[in-house]
């Protein structure tokens, strides 16, 4: 009973900020726009720095390497589910589908709202779960969205791929971080203590920025698609939590951060990539918003009532 007022506590603290931003917006002193420099500073300050706080001292094993592979799954089994229940649709409507079905907001949502729930194993569980997550969100899933929209040609290539995922300070943080890990050497200790001055305000920015960006309202138009969307990847992230808890053979603090981080809601890149290529930037900004009401609810229920 403690762990479960434990977490709704800590789950209410992280929604009260998410709230504030939101209101504070509603009020006029933060525009949505504002919230595009908020997430440069997280995606390339804050967060990289909360992950090297997060992975000191982890030593790199088969469990974190079978996280990488279920996460690599999981995003598989969404983007095949996104193109069957496309099926029939318009170019765009299948397009659109496809490009936000399989994504995670894990930097700027998850990982922010469960770090300081759990230990050092199970954060470097999630930052594997991320990278193969990020891996198919910036390659696999746009050249999938233009095989079902039609598009022989395509706009994705291996090098465009590869010049994505680098090209995130995110990703190369990751990567440095499993090679020092690999060799067993450790940071400096004046890096690791500018990692965690920096990587303590990543929760609370994090959560100012996503109540900035969120929107209450919800046109009707591509209804159908939001509702598929959502719908699909509940069922295939449920079916892959379960599995998560009682198949997975890892450590069972790993198992409980990545059925959690398994509703994470739709990554925030997810509606810039729809307008890039050519698909509903507008139906994209709903999905993105009703997946943080729903994200919220399901993370803050499976905090409380999954034993750590």
């Amino acid at each position: 009973m403690a762990n479960l007022w434990t977490s709704l506590a800590n789950s209410g603290v992280f929604l009260a900020v998410l709230a504030g931003g939101y209101l504070l917006k509603r009020l006029g002193l933060f525009q949505r726009e504002d919230a595009k420099l908020l997430s440069k500073i997280i995606m390339n300050i804050t967060l990289p720095a909360a992950i090297v706080k997060g992975f000191a001292g982890v030593e790199f094993s088969g469990a974190l390497l079978l996280t990488f592979l279920f996460s690599c799954c999981v995003s598989a089994a969404l983007l095949g589910t996104a193109a069957l229940l496309s099926r029939g649709k318009t170019p765009v409507e299948r397009g659109t589908t496809v490009l936000n079905t399989n994504t995670f907001n894990c930097g700027n949502f998850a990982i922010p709202l469960l770090s300081p729930l759990v230990g050092a194993d199970a954060f470097a569980a999630m930052c594997m779960f991320d990278v193969g997550a990020a891996l198919f969100t910036y390659g696999p899933n746009t050249a999938l969205a233009h095989h079902v929209m039609g598009d022989g040609e395509g706009k994705t290539t291996p090098g465009s791929i590869l010049k994505r995922v680098f090209r995130a300070p995110v990703m190369i943080v990751y990567l440095a971080l499993i090679a020092l890990s690999l060799l067993h050497w450790e940071l400096p200790e004046p890096v690791m203590r500018v990692a965690v001055m920096a990587g303590n305000a990543n929760s609370f920015l994090a959560m100012l920025c996503i109540g900035i960006l969120f929107e209450v309202r919800f046109p009707k138009e591509g209804r159908a698609t939001v509702l598929r969307v959502l719908g699909g990847r509940c069922a295939v992230c449920a079916a892959a939590a379960l599995l998560a808890w009682f198949v997975l053979p890892v450590p069972r603090e790993m198992a409980r951060a990545l059925v959690v981080i398994l509703f994470a809601p739709v990554a925030n890149c997810a509606a810039m990539i729809t307008v890039e290529n050519g698909c509903d930037g507008t139906v994209a900004a709903v999905i993105n918003s009703a997946s943080m009401v729903l994200s919220t609810v399901l993370m803050t229920l499976l905090l409380a009532v999954l034993p750590g």
